[in-house]
């Protein structure tokens, strides 16, 4: 008896699409991360890197590097190209983790950057743990605007919980940017944690293997400009700006215009296997 029309295509369409996903499995590039003994200091400087191998994404010309120590993931990203650079800084960065053979869902962390006013920059200093005195917080008044970064746990179904801070002995992920002549510089660090105990952590291990993927552009730009995903789970009264809503909230009102992006926006997705240091 003859296989009817249908199965005859399915048995076609079956290797087809085993050997597409056995070639895009092939072109994922993989790096060795160099072991650290100390904390990488966030600056936006590559002089903690010059000795760290990088890899480079063809599609946008940036460099990756990669750093780890028994609890975090240091990233060196160097942006060149101006276009991707201007989708990095208009609609911040998401890294998503998916640890060797794991089938669960890629978790992660997205990065924004802003300016935000001098009193608000001292509200977020102080929700961050700070004490600054009368004269620190005059200091600040000089100057009218003060750059942002702000971390937000995130999934690949584009949720978002945010922005975050410190709740455990863990650090939670943070990053600085900083703009040279011919590229920007960015740093990161990402918890090894897993994302129940860390929020935005990647749930790696020294010495194994996670696929990390980094996406830019407005893929999750409307998840995060929703009123729910605006909502922060646990934040304490303290920390909101006057109005009622949190920085966070107030800084991602910023990007609304950008929850309903231009069909032809640029999106920018890169994925690479991390084979991180082991502690010993």
């Amino acid at each position: 008896m003859f296989p009817s029309s249908l199965s005859r295509r399915r048995v076609l369409f079956l290797p087809i699409f085993l050997l597409a996903l056995s070639a895009a499995a092939a072109t994922v590039p993989a790096v060795q991360s160099a072991k650290v003994s100390s904390p990488v200091h966030l600056d936006g400087q590559i002089d903690e890197w010059t000795s760290v191998p990088r890899i480079s994404d063809a599609k946008t010309g940036s460099e990756f590097a990669f750093q780890n120590d028994g609890r975090y993931l240091y990233v060196l990203l160097v942006v060149k190209n101006p276009e991707f650079l201007k989708s990095a800084e208009a609609t911040g960065m998401t890294v998503l983790g998916s640890p060797g053979g794991s089938r669960k869902p890629a978790r992660g962390v997205r990065f924004l950057n802003g300016e935000i006013s001098a009193d608000g920059h001292i509200v977020w200093l102080e929700s961050q743990g700070a004490v600054l005195s009368e004269a620190e917080k005059a200091e600040i008044r000089k100057t009218p605007r003060h750059p942002i970064f702000l971390a937000f746990a995130v999934d690949e179904k584009g949720s978002s919980y945010g922005p975050l801070r410190k709740q455990t002995e863990t650090l939670p992920p943070d990053f600085a940017a900083n703009r040279q002549a011919d590229a920007a510089v960015f740093e990161c660090r990402i918890p090894l944690a897993t994302p129940d105990l860390v929020p935005g952590g990647l749930g790696g291990t020294p010495g194994a293997t996670i696929r990390l993927t980094f996406d830019w552009a407005a893929t999750t730009q409307k998840s995060l400009s929703t009123q729910g995903s605006r909502e922060s789970p646990g934040h304490n009264p303290g920390y909101q700006s006057g109005t009622g809503r949190t920085w966070g909230q107030e800084f991602l009102d910023t990007f609304d215009p950008l929850s309903r992006p231009d069909l032809a926006a640029k999106r920018f997705s890169f994925a690479v296997e991390v084979k991180l240091a082991d502690e010993r």
